[in-house]
């Protein structure tokens, strides 16, 4: 918000990831030959500032589903964690297939579960902004993208300003062709200053030097922006944001927000509970990419459908590595906070609980012992009946880590991890201290 106040939206052109891809994408098809045809194009407004206010009053009521589908920052992560990279992945162990027959064997690469309405959501919007951008450069940036809407309405106070001087102005239409967010009417010496992304290329293509960037000592035609529409603009804000707040508990229920009373996924070790967890992610999936056993998966509507894509714990494909808070070490929104790795540890994000009905050592009476082998806290202990070892678990000392459900054999799992709405503190396991040794000491010919 100060940088645009400053100067303008130059975040869209020099901060901003979804931009800068963008940008990417135009650049490869000048390189190919598609080079955009470019020309000034009427605001869209209507259809911004509409969705601009639905993220804005949504928000307001904590219901971030709009955030987590439209915030650029967002939709970047999702796009190369829920397609490009298992994508990329899935290439790569194709070619180690190919590669077989020839005597050279490589490691797979192992990615994130993606449910697939995520990834078709995510490649939905892949494809639709690399259409808009080889077609018509940043339409996206101004008439679908929130922040974008947003920062229009800022930069048009902003302290520095791109201006068309219309005396020196030759119309050759140079700075027409080079505008990325088609904002520059040659015809009427104006910029639209709300929907120009500072990408400044108008300033190279100008032989005249008839565009300038500056202090706007005097007003100039850069854009419409009359009292009437800006009192409309910020009225119609005012008065959804106050019927928001008056039906606040109303919407949300309605909405499907995760309460503390609800059953939702066990959410990661940080998150401190399921409800704040919900209203705080934007889906933007970093954790989901960091996440090196890959046990953050991203959700469809498990947090209902103000949470949706917004990630869990996913044990049937993996377990939280009791050694790693690497989550809460990426996580931009402060959903996942950054525990240190000892308050980890100690953290009880769930619960495992044990099918009796299912597991093997009590229906075949068998030994198994896989749950009590890769928990990394001592909560599954194990008593002996007749040399068999049958488990239990220690709730005190459980922190549903996930690793004893992904170890069991059965199918349905016969010990599952129930999640902690409300993360909770495990005590922590403090190993017996052995008896005493009353044995002679060894002799002195056989030291060992």
């Amino acid at each position: 918000m100060l940088i645009t106040v400053i100067f303008g939206r130059v975040y869209c052109s020099f901060l901003c990831p979804l931009g800068t891809l963008q940008d990417i994408v135009i650049a490869l098809a000048r390189r190919t030959g598609r080079k955009p045809a470019y020309a000034f194009s009427k605001p869209q407004n209507i259809l911004r500032y509409t969705v601009l206010a639905l993220t804005v009053v949504t928000l307001f009521a904590g219901i971030l589903w709009l955030v987590n589908l439209l915030d650029p920052y967002s939709l970047t992560g999702r796009i190369f964690s829920h397609f490009l990279q298992p994508l990329f992945a899935w290439s790569y162990n194709l070619g180690i297939l190919l590669l077989k027959p020839l005597n050279i064997f490589l490691n797979p690469i192992q990615t994130a579960s993606i449910p697939l309405p995520d990834m078709a959501i995510a490649a939905f919007f892949l494809l639709t902004i690399l259409y808009l951008s080889v077609k018509y450069g940043r339409l996206y940036c101004n008439t679908i993208c929130p922040v974008g809407a947003f920062l229009g309405l800022l930069s048009h106070v902003s302290i520095f300003r791109l201006s068309l001087n219309e005396e020196r102005c030759s119309k050759c239409l140079r700075c027409e062709s080079v505008c990325k967010a088609g904002c520059i009417n040659p015809q009427t010496a104006s910029i639209d200053m709300s929907r120009c992304v500072g990408c400044f290329n108008c300033l190279d293509a100008c032989s005249t030097a008839a565009v300038n960037y500056r202090l706007p000592w005097r007003r100039t035609k850069s854009s419409s922006w009359s009292p009437a529409r800006r009192g409309f603009i910020f009225g119609s804000f005012a008065g959804a944001v106050a019927l928001l707040t008056a039906f606040h508990r109303e919407i949300r229920s309605v909405a499907g927000i995760v309460s503390a009373n609800s059953a939702p996924p066990v959410t990661p070790p940080g998150s401190l509970n399921a409800e704040r967890f919900s209203q705080t992610c934007t889906a933007c999936c970093l954790c989901v990419a960091a996440c090196p056993t890959s046990v953050l998966t991203p959700s469809f509507l498990d947090y209902g459908p103000a949470g949706i894509l917004q990630p869990k714990m996913n044990y049937e494909k993996s377990y939280c590595d009791y050694e790693c808070n690497v989550c809460g070490r990426v996580c931009p929104t402060g959903a996942i906070t950054g525990i240190t790795l000892a308050d980890k540890k100690l953290t009880q994000i769930g619960e495992a609980k044990l099918r009796k009905d299912i597991c093997v050592v009590y229906v075949n009476h068998n030994n198994c012992g896989a749950c009590g082998e890769v928990c990394p806290t001592h909560a599954i202990r194990f008593t002996d009946r007749e040399n068999i070892l049958y488990p239990e678990v220690d709730k005190q000392h459980c922190i549903g880590c996930g690793a004893c459900q992904l170890a069991c054999p059965t199918t349905p799992r016969s010990i599952v991890v129930h999640p902690h709405p409300v993360h909770k503190k495990a005590k922590k396991y403090n190993a017996p201290k052995p008896a005493a040794d009353s044995k002679s000491p060894p002799d002195e010919d056989f030291p060992f």
